[in-house]
């Protein structure tokens, strides 16, 4: 490929250049090598600063830096983070700086940069600043005066367009032709397996995608020398011989039938058409995500599908190959025919592979609800039994006569029969709480009118003689010498005792020692 150059019309020549071109890092780290050239060796602070989307980026872009032979003796340093950044260039000041455009400005902000000496900015990837507007423009208010700018871009959009013409004004634009898509040939057109990987890591999947396909033979198309050397480098250390024929290390050439071509980074087109040409078994493409529209754009009618070896993925495929047998089998059968009146209509507005696509949504639609509504289905069927069960629990644990102990539970607190009266109102064989102690009841008359098997107190005989005869009690007959009459064996009188002889007052009488 090569670069066309035009001013802006009205211009003179511009110090400012605008470059547009497939994103890769790699391209875009070639567009700072002058800059790299001027910087002094001897002087220890920041001479060149480039601005990055995310810190992905500032990473990938610092290693492509390092890579040049215009960065020897020059110190290339990435900014993640404000802190560490900052702690980095106070150790030691390096002559290139890499960030975004927030972190660089918050380092101006902290005092820990300085861009006194700065005298070319890089705007790298440009078309991916829409959050980095006002970072950028306190990092602009600070960039010396005389101090070259330089922008890369995939495409002239209107962010770029407001930047070019805010701080890059009367900027020279340098645009890679448009590469027109790559002819295929008529007939069922290839298929391109892409497996994304990380910035300036394309070769990191390498081991794993020849574990998983094993081809009998394989070809690495690379873009340029430095590629070339580091696919060597990758082979070499996965076990192959330098010089071996089980791969081939290329730039375009490719042998006919080869089992596996993989593209290292976006292709270049005459390496693509070479490859395809080829007729290769299977062919994959190692790239970045930025690098997807590009792939996209010259690729026209190349099937691009993504490279997964993961056992899900190989479980989806093996359930879509099932629906497209089950289409066959019914295609099989006959065609048709009222399926066919339906849908023929929509043929005026869609094309056939959309419909059969939209009734086959319908159809997996279909398929999950019946799914889910037997799924609720057992569900349903498992509580009614469930609930079954604990019925006779119930019943059983409830005494004869009363309702099981949990109907009273359900019921508030206020409500519940606790079978009596209220606390206040409850009865213990006497009167309320409210009455007298002395008048309660325990089964009997009051504590001064109770009767003990004789007269009230009251009524009692206060002589032995007119007591009345209790069976089994003890009657004292006075002394033997009473004038009542002789004694004992007289009718009418007393009872003989059976104890000792008492005085008259009832007491038995001493005895002598």
């Amino acid at each position: 490929m090569t670069e066309t150059e035009r001013e802006t019309a009205g211009a003179v020549r511009s110090a400012h250049v605008a470059h547009f071109f497939p994103p890769d890092w790699a391209q875009t780290a070639q567009r700072a090598s002058g800059a790299l050239e001027r910087a002094d060796r001897e002087l220890a602070a920041p001479q060149l600063i480039v601005t990055v989307p995310d810190s992905v980026a500032a990473m990938a872009l610092a290693r492509e830096l390092r890579a040049l032979p215009a960065t020897v003796g020059l110190r290339v340093v990435p900014v993640t983070n404000a802190t560490r950044g900052a702690r980095l260039i106070k150790a030691a000041p390096p002559q290139v700086v890499v960030g975004t455009p927030a972190v660089l400005a918050e380092l101006l902000a902290a005092s820990a940069l300085k861009l006194g000496d700065v005298h070319t900015l890089l705007l790298a990837a440009a078309d991916e600043y829409e959050a980095q507007a006002e970072p950028l423009g306190a990092l602009m208010a600070e960039l010396p005066r005389g101090s070259s700018r330089i922008l890369t871009a995939s495409a002239p959009t209107q962010l770029v367009e407001n930047l070019l013409e805010r701080y890059l004004h009367k900027a020279r634009r340098v645009v890679v032709p448009v590469v027109p898509p790559i002819p295929i040939a008529p007939g069922t057109p290839p298929t391109i397996y892409v497996r994304t990987v990380a910035p300036g890591a394309a070769l990191a999947p390498l081991g794993e995608l020849l574990d998983d396909v094993d081809p009998p033979s394989a070809a690495l198309v690379v873009v340029d020398s430095r590629g070339e050397g580091q696919a060597r480098t990758a082979l070499e250390a996965l076990g192959y011989p330098a010089d071996s024929d089980l791969i081939k290390v290329t730039r375009g050439d490719v042998a006919l039938h080869t089992a596996l071509v993989v593209f290292v980074g976006l292709p270049e087109p005459e390496s693509l058409t070479a490859a395809l040409s080829a007729h290769p078994a299977r062919l994959v493409a190692l790239i970045s995500s930025r690098q997807m529209d590009a792939l996209r754009q010259l690729t026209k009618g190349v099937v691009l599908m993504p490279y997964e070896r993961s056992r899900a993925a190989r479980a989806a495929r093996e359930r879509e190959e099932n629906n497209r047998n089950a289409l066959r089998a019914v295609l099989a059968a006959g065609l048709p025919a009222r399926e066919i009146v339906a849908l023929e209509p929509l043929l005026a507005e869609h094309d056939g592979l959309e419909i059969a696509g939209a009734a086959l949504r319908l159809y997996e639609r279909a398929a999950e609800e019946a799914a889910t509504a037997k799924l609720a289905g057992r569900e349903e069927l498992r509580a009614e039994l469930k609930a079954a069960r604990a019925e006779p629990k119930k019943a059983d644990a409830a005494p004869e006569g009363r309702a099981p102990r949990s109907f009273d539970r359900e019921k508030p607190r206020g409500e519940r029969d606790r079978s009596g009266p209220p606390r206040g109102e409850r009865s213990f064989g006497g009167p309320p709480r409210g009455e007298p102690r002395g008048e309660r009841s325990f089964g009997g008359p009051p504590r001064g009118e109770r009767s003990f098997g004789g007269p009230p107190r009251g009524e009692r005989p206060t002589k032995t003689g007119d007591r009345p005869f209790t069976r089994g009690a003890r009657v004292d007959r006075g002394p033997a010498s009473s004038s009542r009459g002789p004694s004992s064996s007289s009718r009418g009188s007393a009872p003989p005792s059976r104890g000792p002889k008492r005085d008259d007052k009832g007491r038995p009488p001493r005895r002598e020692k």
